[in-house]
């Protein structure tokens, strides 16, 4: 349990990664909008760059893990392909931490008949099959070997997997945006990104410690408690 809420700080802490198009800093000093009490010499000219850099670690981004040397775009590049990365990543996991309350799978003989009727995730790890794991290790790291050598392209822009509209992509849902429109979905993504992230560190705590669902949790915000229908018994009777 607490391995899971480590990584999801991790992740959260990944998440405020100071931008989001260009990949470049400038020296020049800026009030910033996330913070309009200071100022900032962040303009990375990416989406969502809202000038969030109070530490100023966005000017010592290392350049890429196959090019140690120095820092510059690339490093500010890596950064935001990993703020993208956990934030789809935890926009999944919020959905699959509350899933399980709505529908789960039937189990079976061979993994056991509530197998997958586990409403806290911690409490679903531990049934997951042995022979389980394996497949599920080199599942993720192959997407990560595919993923990474996209990123070594130096035309490559962070997040993008080829999807969508444009020459080439694949666009099954025959998007077509206008770059105004394309730019507001580009935003609208990394704010779920970045709410995500922060949701998915909430449900974890949530969950800790306790055997109830956060759905049935949530419901039960809105229910008095026994003990409050007992304070009228202390009032006179017409009060």
């Amino acid at each position: 349990m607490k391995i899971v809420i480590a990584a999801s700080c991790l992740a959260l802490g990944t998440s405020f990664n100071f931008g989001g198009g260009g990949g470049k800093t400038t020296p020049t000093e800026k009030q910033s909008i996330a913070l309009p009490f200071t100022t900032t010499n962040l303009d990375t000219g990416f989406v969502g760059d809202f000038g969030f850099d109070p530490l100023g670690l966005a000017n010592l981004a290392p350049d890429t893990w196959w090019n140690f040397e120095g820092t510059g775009p690339a490093g500010i590049n890596v950064l935001r392909e990993a703020e993208l990365m956990h934030g789809r990543i935890a926009q999944l996991a919020c959905l699959g931490w509350v899933f399980p309350e709505i529908y789960h799978f039937p189990g079976n003989a061979a993994v056991g008949e509530d197998a997958y009727a586990a409403m806290n995730p911690y409490d679903a790890i531990d049934q997951i099959p042995g022979a389980a794991w394996p497949q599920i290790l080199v599942f993720m790291s192959v997407l990560e070997i595919v993923r990474l050598n996209r990123i070594k392209n130096p035309n490559y822009m962070p997040g993008d997997f080829g999807l969508g509209q444009g020459e080439g992509r694949w666009n099954p849902f025959n998007f077509e945006y206008t770059p105004e429109q394309y730019e507001e979905k580009q935003l609208q993504e990394i704010k779920h990104c970045r709410l995500a992230m922060l949701g998915i560190v909430g449900l974890a705590f949530k969950s800790a410690g306790s055997d109830i669902g956060v759905l049935a949790q949530l419901g039960e915000s809105f229910s008095a408690p026994n003990y409050v229908a007992k304070a009228g018994y202390f009032f006179p009777e017409g009060i």
